[in-house]
């Protein structure tokens, strides 16, 4: 017979051959025994690296968050100094058999963290770049708390700021540590993987809105934890017999895992917390309105502002700002800026064709906006820090421009088809849509319904909003000049004064004007401000000039989001009227002389403006009629409670056995010993004992006598004599005899678990998971 020893008990032959109960090198420092402690010590040695691997896995989850080479340094120190620092102090202590005060480890583990944090995250703000000053010592305690809700309020991926990198360090060390110090005070085989796979939650819950997905880090989580799991194995192999068994079976569960991971369900829309995150103060910049400075411009208007490097179509316009909250007086910037490390969040709108590159240097364009080509999807700039609007898309900096100032930008370009623009739905979104109606007395303000009435007979006949913003830009062209010497000004009584006198307006009043009539009529509207192309320079690049300043309005639809309109006369033709700079009309190269061009969305929109709505046209958006579709919840409901219902069997299964054995060992003496009694015959029935509680008394010791060991076949038969004068001889059974029962059935449980004839572990299971076991196993006494 055979018998294969726990990871965490040695088993010592006597002369005779019998073995000795399980001895733990912890409690047991006796001078037969201090050989099989050091070999458990070195056991528990091998399992550390495979913890600092585990903490490292977790670590690297980070990268959507920071970028994998901003993270590698921390994540190095933080995964292998603790390990090595508990390894160190407890290795102290094996002179006298048994580990150091966990305390002390906790105090020098602390003591390095901060040492390494400062020398390394904190380097220029330490003294003599390694040691921290009281002040840094209180900057690193803020920093460490603030660093989630730092995170979660930023948009990712996050720069590599010191007061957010702290945090990679501190969790990683934290698991390294917590699992080292479990692996070496404690025999279990799970509990030192348990830190390790607790500490990947964090960057997994805080990397909920970072491009790109952690199923690689992940993937090596699996892979570390499943080496720990080997290294701790139960078994008398030697740690190089066990990983080389071992390591090609984790090598292949994680990759399998990586595989699977990004098919498993429910992945990729884990738990926003930013939903649960108090957003922190919107980033106040201080500046001058653009919107206000295009009059000052326009007055001066071969002032170079900045040069753009990189293709740029006929049409094009570089987006400075947007202006989406207006109290009738004026028109303000956006006010959600969140801090970010250069990327910028795709609304998931735009009906994206292209990505664009351009190379932007500032000449003599100051404030705190930068501009790009449309909505930017990311900024690179050295040295500055970075505000986005997410909704809006417009990128700002604390830092202040300044001439020779140069970033890349990459933007993505939509292109507008009429064709399904034309009878789409305005998005709702009454925040856009609606005007300041009252005085502050509370009183109505009259030209808001003069504003409608206004609107109203311009876009008379309008049976669509798309239609209904093409006639209100042309209605502004028709009737209006363009004149940069016209009174600035964009309040209320401003732009009265611009419809009904003078008439008279640059894009400033235009814009504006659209952008106040449109939300009269209910529709979502706003007005950015930036620049036309500009001039072209010899090396290819276009010079943006003060006098290429220009203002535009812009209406929300679903499914598309924000569509430009240009009411100003003169300007660009993509939304109804041609330019008049013939300099930017490009002709068509692709096509035959003979092929007339393609329709412009100009050429489009002046058909749709006059047209009129078909019978039976229905809006993509609110008339789409229903597919017969089954909803997903029908089927889902159902799949979703059989699940339920096969786990729960699962978990009653696993908790039976053992819920069943603590019933056992309650109540009095005599109670117990019965009860340890009927647990050796069930493990018996697990050697091909059949039917044990049908069985007499010495049928089960002599069962035992040829499967156990001499010893313990002893201590069974004695523990059967027990049982028969209790139970026919009146015998009275005392609390030591009935702890003793109990120490008997433990005993066999280890070797019964150990013993070759023992049953397959398939079958084992099937048998354990049937009902009929699980019932009779919870209704058994």
């Amino acid at each position: 017979m055979s018998f294969d020893g726990a990871a965490d008990t040695v088993v010592v032959p006597t002369q005779t051959g019998a073995a000795k109960s399980p001895v733990d090198w912890d409690r047991a420092p006796k001078p037969r025994q201090r050989g099989a402690a050091a070999t458990l010590w070195r056991r528990r040695l091998w399992s550390l690296p495979a913890v600092a691997a585990l903490a490292a896995a977790g670590g690297i989850a980070y990268h959507p968050i920071f970028g994998l080479s901003a993270i590698v340094p921390a994540v190095a120190v933080s995964a292998i100094v603790p390990v090595l620092v508990a390894a160190l102090w407890n290795a102290a202590g094996r002179p006298a058999n048994r580990p150091r005060p966990l305390l002390g480890s906790l105090v020098l583990t602390l003591a390095a963290w901060v040492l390494a944090v400062s020398a390394s995250t904190y380097r220029s703000r330490a003294y003599a770049h390694v040691l921290p000053t009281p002040g840094l010592l209180r900057r690193i305690g803020a920093d460490l708390l603030d660093a989630p809700r730092g995170v979660l309020t930023t948009v990712l991926p996050a720069p590599d700021h010191p007061e957010l990198l702290v945090l990679v360090s501190a969790t990683v060390w934290m698991a390294a540590f917590a699992g080292a110090e479990t692996a070496l005070r404690s025999g279990s085989t799970v509990l030192p993987a348990l830190p390790g796979v607790l500490m990947l939650a964090v960057p997994v819950a805080l990397s909920t809105d970072a491009p790109g997905h952690g199923v690689t880090a992940a993937a090596a989580a699996i892979g570390a934890a499943g080496l720990l799991l080997v290294c701790r194995a139960p078994g008398r192999r030697s740690p190089w017999r066990t990983l080389l068994v071992g390591v090609p079976w984790v090598a292949l569960l994680a990759v399998a895992a990586g595989f699977a991971a990004p098919h498993a369900p429910g992945v990729g829309t884990p738990p926003d917390l930013r939903d649960n995150v108090a957003a922190p103060p919107p980033v106040r910049l201080s500046g001058v309105n653009p919107l206000d400075r295009i009059s000052a411009w326009l007055l001066t208007p071969d002032q170079p502002l900045f040069t753009v490097a990189g293709p740029a179509d006929p049409d094009r316009y570089w987006r400075l700002t947007v202006l989406d909250r207006y109290d009738g007086t004026t028109w303000y910037p956006v006010g959600g800026l969140r801090p970010t490390g250069g990327r910028v969040p795709d609304d998931g709108q735009s009906p994206v064709t292209k990505r664009t590159k351009q190379r932007v240097t500032l000449d003599q364009l100051d404030g705190v906006w930068l501009p790009a080509a449309d909505r930017p999807a990311s900024v690179t700039a050295q040295g500055l820090k970075l505000a986005v609007d997410p909704t809006s898309g417009a990128v700002a900096t604390g830092s202040g421009l300044h001439p020779g100032l140069t970033y890349q930008v990459e933007s993505q370009v939509p292109t507008y088809d009429p064709d399904r623009l034309q009878y789409l739905a305005t998005a709702s979104d009454p925040a856009y849509a609606q005007l300041p109606d009252l005085d502050a007395a509370s009183e109505p303000i009259p030209m808001v319904e003069e504003f409608r009435k206004i609107a109203e007979k311009a876009t008379q006949g309008s049976q669509f909003p798309y239609q209904q913003a093409l006639k209100l830009a042309d209605w502004l062209r028709a009737n209006n000049r363009y004149d940069i010497t016209a009174v600035p000004g964009h309040s209320y009584r401003n732009l009265r004064f611009f419809l009904e006198s003078s008439k008279e307006g640059t894009s400033e009043q235009f814009a504006s004007a659209f952008a106040v009539l449109g939300r009269s009529l209910g529709l979502p509207t706003r007005v950015v401000v930036g620049f036309s192309r500009g001039t072209q320079l010899p090396d290819g690049s276009w010079r943006v000039d003060s006098g290429n300043v220009i203002a535009w309005p812009e209406v929300e639809f679903e499914q598309v989001g924000w569509v430009p309109f240009y009411p100003t006369p003169g300007e660009a033709g993509r939304s109804g009227s041609p330019k008049n700079d013939q300099t930017t009309v490009v002709p068509p190269t692709a096509a035959p002389p003979s092929a007339p061009p393609p329709p412009s969305r100009a050429d489009k929109d002046r058909d749709i403006a006059q047209e009129q709505r078909p019978e039976g046209v229905v809006s993509p958006i609110a008339d789409a009629p229903e597919d017969g579709s089954t909803p997903l919840w029908w089927w889902a409901a159902p799949i979703a409670a059989l699940a339920a219902l096969a786990v729960s069997h699962v978990g009653v299964a696993a908790a039976a056995p053992g819920t069943l054995r603590r019933r056992r060992r309650r109540g009095p003496p005599g109670a117990r010993v019965f009860g340890a009694w009927r647990q050796i015959g069930d493990r018996f029935g697990d050697l091909g004992m059949p039917h044990a509680e049908a069985r007499t008394v010495r049928e089960v010791a002599d069962f035992g006598a040829e499967r156990l060991p001499a010893e313990l076949a002893e201590r069974v038969s004695g523990l059967g004599t027990l049982v028969n004068e209790a139970s026919y001889a009146d015998r009275d059974v005392t609390g030591k005899e009935a702890d003793d029962a109990w120490r008997v059935c433990t005993d066999v449980e280890h070797a019964v678990r150990r013993a070759d004839g023992r049953e397959k572990r398939r079958t084992r299971m099937v048998r354990a998971l049937s009902p009929r076991t699980v019932v009779a196993t919870l209704r058994r006494r």
